[in-house]
């Protein structure tokens, strides 16, 4: 497709014409609703046909900037600053037309970049501060060309978004630079003094009514600007003797800067009414010979949240004096009374920095000072009784803690199951044949009793207790009080515990540390008090033999029960309990009978246990 055969749109503009029998070729790009064509002899060159918008949209070329790298290794991070202002109309006012705004135009020699920000006025009523961002300011639209130094003049005006700046003069450094004889190869500079000399400029009505309505009031000078508001009066009359700058502090600041000494005090107001021995903690400041008092609130001591006793500042030794000299650390010793404010506070102790700021100084300080303190009585909760209603912490929970009601925390145990056969111990006939089942769950330390029915008894069986935990005068019964052969008050009923399941005997073995009669080393030792005799004569070993006609080395449950009932070392005797019994036929037999050999042998020397298990 050749250039010829592109009908005539708006905003075409032709490129140049090519040479007869040129291999250039054209090729078109949609962009919107336009077509570029880009010349591929030369491609820095691109035409925008338009197709109905409103324009041509010039297309911005690809260039390079030539000598950058070494423009910004020569120029970067110097700028220049300019100083001028521009007007702004002023409405329906009769004093005033318009109203003078002053800037600084800064200019970046590194990238002709400028950045326009207007001087901020003390209670001005308008936005001020960054009036244009740094960026290539835009100076005709027509050949798209910049502001550059060239164009920044002393008495020339520059146009930016619709404001008219006038230029009226530059810092040292601009003209230092402008004026310099090796800058001359720089566009815009080696200028004369004479086109550096400051331009007057105008002065808008409001302006001056108002520098001298403050001069005539004050005496205050609205062109300099002071970061703390001090006295008018004070600042005209300490100017009038030459000092416009207060340096009292400043050496103290770079001797001292960051230093402080503390001190720990005590306010001793015990003789008022609902008065108290409080701790506070004085901090000086070396920097300035400053100080503040903050307050050391101790737990739960009923007193408001309160940071600071006094605010940081000099403190005079009689505030009824005005004349009177402050506070200095000179003063400061351990048992020193600083009076704050009609409130004594003695100096205790300091920290350690503050010993070795006076130790250097050749002052050291004294030791920490004490004061006796009455021993504060701490009153003991006393927990009502459980009364039986719900569970015990429950109950606990509305005593202790919030008034608001909490679920108690549970504390789970092992899941496991200890049950027992119990029978009642009652002088009544019917109760004599009664069994129960006792069960005793690790996990939350409850009990729940179960009566198995019998038919033709009378006694209608099924649950006996509901679960739920059971205390005794000791406290709450726990897995500990339940073995074979114990009497225990369930429920307001005396139980005795007549055997165990398999599990709870494993359970029993496995926790000998809880379960003493389950430990066969402590059983034996108590059987060998009564028994050691009879077994080193050889007596005991020659009653058993007589129980075994048939020399099988073992006797029956019931038999060696009736061994120790004849030495009386039996339960019925102040012995071991069942559990005992049934403990040794374990670990000494087949659990219904016992090996006597090894019995007899463990009486007279318990070592063997050890050398077998």
């Amino acid at each position: 497709m050749d250039q010829t055969s592109i009908p005539n749109l708006p905003g075409y503009r032709p490129g140049p014409a090519q040479p007869p029998g040129s291999h250039a070729r054209k090729q078109i790009w949609s962009i919107s609703h336009g077509v570029v064509m880009a010349d591929e002899a030369d491609p820095n060159q691109t035409t925008l046909i338009n197709t109905g918008c409103a324009a041509s949209i010039p297309l911005a070329k690809n260039t390079k900037v030539k000598d950058a790298g070494k423009r910004y290794l020569s120029l970067g991070g110097k700028v220049l600053c300019f100083y001028g202002y521009y007007k702004e109309a002023v409405h329906e006012s009769q004093l005033e037309n318009y109203r003078i705004r002053h800037a600084e135009i800064f200019y970046f020699l590194e990238d002709d970049s400028i950045q326009i920000v207007e001087r901020k006025v003390e209670n001005s009523g308008v936005p001020q501060g960054t009036f244009a961002k740094r960026h290539n300011i835009v100076k005709s639209e027509a050949d798209e060309s910049y502001y550059l130094l060239t164009d920044l003049q002393l008495g020339n005006t520059i146009d930016v978004y619709g404001r008219t700046f006038f230029i009226t003069d530059c810092n040292i450094f601009t003209r230092k630079f402008l004026t310099a004889p090796e800058n001359a190869s720089i566009p815009g500079c080696c200028r004369t003094e004479e086109q550096l000399m400051p331009v007057p400029g105008e002065e808008d009505v409001y302006t001056a009514m108002r520098a001298e309505f403050m001069s005539r009031e004050t005496g205050r000078d609205e062109s300099v600007v002071h970061n703390i508001r001090k006295n008018p009066m004070k600042v005209f009359a300490e100017a009038q003797l030459g000092k416009t700058v207060n340096n009292n502090t400043r050496e103290g600041f770079l001797q001292y800067d960051r230093k402080v000494l503390r001190f720990d005090c005590l306010w001793d107001d015990r003789e008022s009414l609902y008065g108290d021995l409080m701790r506070f903690t004085l901090q000086y400041y070396l920097a300035d010979d400053t100080m503040e008092v903050l307050t050391v609130n101790g737990p739960n001591n009923g007193r408001d949240p309160f940071k600071k006793m006094l605010k940081r500042g000099k403190l005079l030794k009689d505030r009824h004096d005005p004349d009177s000299a402050p506070w200095h650390w000179s003063d400061f010793e351990i048992g020193t009374v600083v009076d704050v404010y009609s409130k004594h506070f003695i100096i205790v102790d300091a920290d350690v920095v503050a010993r070795r700021f006076y130790e250097e100084k050749g002052r050291p300080l004294q030791e920490p000072f004490t004061v006796q303190q009455e021993e504060q009585v701490i009153a003991e909760r006393e927990l009502p009784p459980y009364n039986g209603y719900g569970s015990e912490e429950d109950s606990l929970s509305s005593c202790v803690g919030s008034l608001i009601g909490v679920a108690p925390k549970v504390k789970l145990g092992e899941n496991k199951i200890m049950r027992f056969k119990a029978k009642l111990e009652s002088r009544n006939p019917e109760d004599t044949e009664r069994s129960f089942t006792v069960s005793f769950y690790l996990v939350d330390n409850t009990v729940q009793i179960h009566e198995p029915p019998r038919r033709n008894s009378g006694i209608v069986g099924g649950s006996f207790l509901s679960r739920m935990k059971l205390r005794t005068t000791e406290g709450l019964i726990t897995q500990e009080y339940f073995y074979v052969g114990a009497e225990i008050q369930l429920a307001g009923h005396p139980f005795i515990l007549i055997d165990a399941d398999e599990g709870t005997l494993r359970h029993m073995d496995m926790h000998q540390e809880k379960f003493e009669f389950s430990n066969i080393k402590h059983v034996l030792s108590v059987y060998s008090l009564t028994l050691l005799p009879v077994a080193q004569s050889g007596e005991l070993l020659a009653e058993f033999q007589a129980l075994d006609p048939n020399g099988l080395g073992v006797v029956s449950m019931r038999d060696f029960k009736g061994v120790l009932m004849k030495y009386e070392c039996s339960y019925y005797f102040g012995g071991p309990p069942e559990q005992a019994v049934l403990s040794l036929c374990r670990r000494l037999g087949n659990k219904t009978s016992l090996n006597y050999n090894q019995f007899v042998a463990a009486i007279i020397d318990p070592s063997v246990l050890d050398q077998q298990y």
